[in-house]
């Protein structure tokens, strides 16, 4: 059994790796001690993984410095976040020779563009629903703060669904008009797209991308396993 810690910036996501899948847990601390390899993705700050996890004998924590990392990936810039890295070497461990997009959609939106060799071609990182939605809420006089789930149709009828629209489907025309871009650009393209916020993209475009919830999850396993 390896515990596998996504940390992210809004939340710690704990999942069980054994010999029925990947599955998230709630239990970690008491799965801990029995627990063959913990390996961690942490971009949240060194405060936000628990020292216990840290202590255990077998804990690997993948960051833009890891040996791990550079087996599987060239152009790692300063600084990488450990979602980013683990997210791509997941896709590459199922996708090894074609040019990937790899979209993590979660408080950030971040794309990276990756060739065939492994090399890291260079991305973007864009705000995400809930920091569009606090953004507009924090930066003006009077907008509020609307819920993150509801009504989010193309004509908002009032303030909050005007805002909803804008900040869900103009993330959701962020990443197709991406997704289109680069495929101009590389034909052999192929989108894995994970993270929390689940984006609508057209049905011409299904062909191409890869859903994948576990990407992180699956990265972390296939650079340290």
């Amino acid at each position: 059994m390896i515990l596998l810690f996504d940390i992210g910036n809004t939340r710690m996501k704990v999942s069980v790796s054994d010999h029925r899948g990947i599955f998230s847990v709630r239990d970690w601390e008491e799965l801990l001690p029995r627990a063959e390899a913990v390996l961690v993705s942490n971009v949240a700050g060194p405060e936000a993984l628990p020292a216990v996890v840290l202590h255990h004998p077998n804990c690997h924590v993948l960051s833009w410095q890891s040996p791990e990392a550079e087996q599987w990936l060239d152009g790692i810039h300063r600084g990488m976040g450990s979602d980013r890295l683990a997210a791509d070497i997941g896709a590459r461990s199922m996708f090894p020779e074609s040019t990937l997009l790899v979209i993590d959609a979660g408080t950030c939106v971040t794309f990276d563009v990756i060739d065939g060799r492994g090399k890291i071609l260079g991305g973007a990182i864009s705000p995400g629903v809930s920091l569009r939605l606090k953004a507009m809420h924090e930066h003006t006089a009077a907008l509020p703060l609307p819920e993150l789930c509801g009504e989010h149709s193309v004509m908002g009828r009032d303030t909050i669904t005007a805002m909803r629209s804008g900040a869900v489907n103009g993330m959701r025309w962020e990443i197709e008009g991406y997704i289109r871009h680069t495929l101009s650009l590389f034909p052999d393209l192929h989108v894995f797209f994970t993270g929390g916020d689940s984006i609508e993209l057209p049905d011409d475009l299904s062909h191409i991308i890869s859903r994948d919830p576990l990407l992180v999850q699956k990265g972390l396993l296939a650079a340290f396993i």
